[in-house]
């Protein structure tokens, strides 16, 4: 049987330039950038149009230039361990990696390579997937669960931690304090004649005063203490690693301070107001969340009776 070799030849050869076409067609359309490298010096060959339109660099921008030399590649050392490592591992790929368009934007993307064989020419496939708006998706849904817990622990007027905050985070402090061997303040604050002024003013003003001191709390704690609502006019502030002295200075300045301040509804300055005060400090008053909440609200209740503006220590348990 004879066979016509040069026939043979013409359609081996029609067929490579038919699969030339239909890999330039795909190359061309395709909705992911592509790059093609010279596996051995990392110059690029070859660059698709969804790339360039995607970073706004030229074509010639791209060709002939080592992949760190193109501006959206910009951390030079990264581009080039990179590509070592292309080398060595043949596959790399980044789930999020920032790239810098021509016009300053930053789009994140998706990079994946392989290196593969082109006739006798080794080269590296780069794809490379916009995904700006997953990352900003991920991101706000990140946010709002963020916020939801940060909302499911605090205090809607007074910006405090709520009571249901306060008890996990004295349970775990004083765990912490026993594991360590450190002191640990509680402070029990409570405003005097509250239901005066709302007797007086209305509500509104009490939640003025509320909102008010939830606010000078917070510019006079440290940063490591939880102040929080306890509940009404009632609030909580834990202190870490704080011997008994310095939580018993924490509350003469917080009563100071609350007494200074001018409280003002519709235009009108309210009376001044005082705090009544309870302390407690472990392991001299308790070593439980119980104990330590039980003589912390003996103390303020004998602050109260007093009378105002006054700080009484927790007596010591047995």
């Amino acid at each position: 049987m004879d066979i016509d070799v040069e026939s043979t030849g013409e359609t081996i050869t029609q067929s490579l330039k038919d699969s030339e076409i239909r890999y330039r067609r795909l190359f061309e359309a395709a909705q992911d950038g592509i790059l093609i490298l010279n596996a051995d010096t990392g110059a690029i060959t070859d660059v698709n149009p969804f790339l360039i339109n995607m970073l706004g660099y030229s074509c010639e921008e791209f060709v002939q230039k080592k992949l760190w030399e193109v501006g959206a590649f910009k951390d030079v050392k990264a581009s080039k361990d990179a590509f070592k490592a292309l080398q060595k591992n043949e596959y790399i790929r980044y789930k999020n990696l920032p790239l810098k368009a021509k016009d300053g934007r930053m789009i994140q993307v998706e990079f994946v390579s392989n290196v593969y064989w082109a006739g006798d020419e080794k080269v590296i496939q780069c794809n490379i997937r916009d995904i700006t708006e997953r990352v900003r998706i991920q991101d706000a849904l990140q946010k709002s669960e963020a916020d939801l817990r940060e909302q499911s622990v605090r205090d809607y007027l007074t910006g405090l931690f709520n009571r249901r905050y306060m008890e996990e985070t004295l349970e775990r402090d004083l765990l912490r304090a026993a594991r360590s061997h450190l002191p640990l303040g509680v402070i029990m604050l409570d405003v005097d004649n509250f239901k005066g002024v709302n007797d007086a003013h209305g509500h509104a003003a009490g939640d003025v005063i509320l909102r008010e001191l939830g606010r000078l709390f917070l510019n006079h704690v440290r940063g490591e203490d939880v102040p929080c609502r306890y509940g009404g006019d009632e609030f909580i502030i834990i202190l870490p690693d704080a011997p008994q002295v310095i939580v018993h200075e924490r509350a003469y300045l917080l009563c100071e301070k609350a007494r200074q301040f001018d409280y003002r509804f519709d235009g009108l300055s309210l009376n001044e107001i005082t705090l009544s005060i309870g302390v407690a400090a472990f392991p001299e008053h308790g070593t439980t969340g119980s104990t330590i909440l039980r003589v912390v609200d003996s103390a303020l209740y004998r602050a109260k009776r007093a009378g105002r503006g006054q700080i009484v220590v927790a007596e010591p348990t047995e």
